[in-house]
């Protein structure tokens, strides 16, 4: 097993070699989340439906809290899947370490399948709960239903990130962010 950066560079520019891209990993999140809401505002309107960019936004802001769940779930058990990778390889133990990262990805790929199952199914149900609004319904449902089918992209992204943080290569996560 090579020598792990963690355990052999000096704490203050190992500090900043893993906080830094990650600090920018978390800027281009958030960005992503501002840059969303200004586009979809800006949705002309159709048809007979003036207002358009707000009856968007609206279906955006219902489906966000199901998203950050999508994120908590994957960095959350992102960040458990870290502490233990990053204990194994200080012990270097490398069949521990080995279980450990499949154990991370089986997990997310249960986490994927939870949330694509409630987008092919309870997508209606939830945003229904939400609003009556037929036109925030269908808005909502459409754009949720995709976030969730798609959720594998952010969930083993973040598994992924994760075990790349856990061996102190930190900018390559930032680069595929």
């Amino acid at each position: 097993m090579e020598e792990n950066k963690m355990g052999t560079m000096p704490v203050l520019p190992l500090i900043f070699s893993m906080a830094l891209p990650a600090m920018f990993s978390m800027l281009v999140q958030a960005l992503y989340n501002i840059v969303d809401s200004m586009f979809v505002a800006r949705i002309p309107d159709s048809g007979n439906i003036t207002n358009m960019g707000e009856y968007a936004v609206n279906a955006l802001t219902l489906a966000f809290p199901v998203q950050m769940l999508i994120v908590a779930f994957g960095i959350g058990t992102g960040v458990g899947v870290n502490a233990l990778l990053a204990k194994s390889l200080g012990q270097r133990d490398e069949e521990k370490v080995a279980r450990t990262a499949g154990n991370g990805v089986t997990l997310a790929l249960i986490i994927y399948i939870v949330f694509l199952l409630f987008g092919l199914f309870g997508v209606k149900a939830y945003i229904g709960s939400q609003t009556n609004d037929e036109v925030v319904l269908g808005m909502g449902s459409s754009y949720l239903s995709i976030c969730s089918v798609v959720s594998f992209g952010i969930v083993l992204f973040s598994i992924y990130e994760k075990l790349l943080q856990s061996t102190g290569k930190t900018i390559y996560s930032t680069i595929a962010q």
